[in-house]
C-alpha cells in the first residue's frame, strides 16, 4: 500500500479512509448478508480471530442518523430512518467494548469476541 500511494501524482485523488484485514482464519465465514437489485451488498461481515467486523453504507437521504446496538448473539443496524437489520452471530461478543463509527457516509462496527470462561484474551 506504501509503494501504490508513493508513486501516485500529488493531483491525483487521495484515498480518506479503509481497512485491511489480513484474512480470516482457515474455516471461519465471510457472511455477505443483504444485496441490493443490482446485486451489490449494502452490510458486509467479516469474522476475524479475535473480532467480528461489520461494514454498511450509510442513508444520508433519510430521517435519523445511523446506528448500531449490541447484543451478545446479535447487532442492530439502522442505516437511518426507521428499518432495522438485525445480524445474528455465530458467537457471543464483548458487548461493553464493541463500537462503532459513522464516517463518509459509511458505519463501521467492530465487536470484539467474548473470551470463553478461562480462556485468556488475546490482544
Amino acid at each position: 500500500m506504501e509503494k501504490i500511494l508513493s508513486e501516485m501524482p500529488l493531483q491525483d485523488p487521495k484515498i480518506i479512509g479503509f481497512t485491511i484485514i489480513s484474512g480470516s482464519p482457515e474455516g471461519a465465514p465471510y457472511l455477505d448478508l443483504s444485496e441490493d437489485e443490482d446485486g451489490e451488498s449494502d452490510v458486509e461481515v467479516v469474522e476475524g480471530d479475535d473480532c467480528i467486523y461489520i461494514t454498511a453504507l450509510a442513508d444520508a437521504r433519510a430521517d435519523g442518523a445511523p446506528y448500531v446496538t449490541f447484543q451478545e448473539d446479535s447487532v442492530t443496524l439502522c442505516t437511518g430512518g426507521d428499518e432495522e437489520t438485525v445480524i445474528d452471530l455465530e458467537c457471543e461478543i464483548d458487548v461493553p467494548h464493541s463500537f462503532y463509527k459513522v464516517q463518509h457516509g459509511v458505519i463501521d462496527a467492530v465487536c470484539p469476541k467474548k473470551s470463553a470462561p478461562g480462556e485468556v484474551a488475546r490482544s
